[in-house]
């Protein structure tokens, strides 16, 4: 059989075994990429889901330890109105005042009259 065969025959016989293992190579390629994609998105969506969780606890310890700041202030506030009323109970005549800009500059002003009217630049009516 071998012999009664032809340089042309060996040759279509050598492109079409060529030709199929080229095909089948492709596709067993493309078929190893495909699978390695596959493997590879499994993982990214696994990545993934351990982020969203990571970023989950993150953010409640961070919840949580913005809540115990706010806790430690508001108590530190209430024990500094406590005292500032213990204050006002025991000593009435202080009283805890809190001045603002505004307050600060009409005691000023008041006290520029007051140091005028000694000196006697000022009568007894105000300043214009």
């Amino acid at each position: 059989m071998l012999p009664q065969l032809t340089a042309v025959d060996v040759l279509v016989g050598v492109l079409a075994v060529g030709f199929l293992a080229a095909l089948f190579g492709w596709a067993g390629g493309a078929g190893a990429l495909r699978s390695c994609r596959a493997r590879l998105s499994a993982f990214e969506d696994t990545l993934e889901i351990f982020d969203s969780r990571i970023k989950r606890r993150e953010g409640a310890a961070g919840q949580v330890a913005t809540q115990r700041r706010k806790s430690a202030l508001q108590e530190r506030d209430d024990e500094a109105d406590k005292l500032a009323q213990a204050l006002s109970r025991r000593h009435p005549n202080l009283g805890v005042r809190v001045l603002t800009e505004q307050d600060a500059e009409e005691a000023q002003l008041l006290e520029l009259e007051r140091e005028a009217r000694a000196k006697g630049l000022m009568g007894k009516g105000k300043a214009s």
